[in-house]
């Protein structure tokens, strides 16, 4: 994964966490992390879809946990966010004439799907609550 969304995730929800009983704003939280309040949306529109907080809209309006924080495993915050390019995009055109470039792009995948494992086997003994308690 090359890119920010499981760390703005993770970001959100361990906001979440610590501030349990307030429906926070995509502002705050955008505040808190230091980026475009769209970033933010674009997000929490996504840890929605996927189960883990809850929007209500208007003034006091915002965003909260919509499940308990010990039920919320990190490979599942980590699969909601996956763009499957762990390590990079393929390349679109190796020389199939190559004995490297005609295999390059298959044995690439092959070791993304390896490191892919590894990664989910150990975000599955962490649960959200255990990763904001280091906070």
């Amino acid at each position: 994964m090359n890119d920010k969304r499981f760390i703005i995730s993770m970001h959100i929800l361990t906001l979440m966490v610590k501030n349990s009983e307030d429906w926070l704003s995509s502002e705050f939280i955008s505040g808190s992390i230091n980026v475009n309040p769209v970033l933010v949306r674009k997000e929490l529109s996504n840890l929605n879809k996927h189960g883990f907080i809850q929007t209500k809209e208007g003034k006091n309006g915002g965003s909260k946990l919509s499940k308990s924080p010990q039920k919320i495993l990190l490979s599942e915050i980590y699969s909601s966010v996956y763009n499957s390019q762990l390590l990079g995009k393929l390349l679109k055109d190796p020389n199939p004439k190559c004995n490297i470039g005609n295999k390059i792009n298959q044995n690439i995948s092959e070791l993304t799907n390896t490191i892919e494992k590894v990664v989910l086997k150990k975000l599955e003994t962490i649960t959200l609550f255990d990763f904001s308690k280091k906070f």
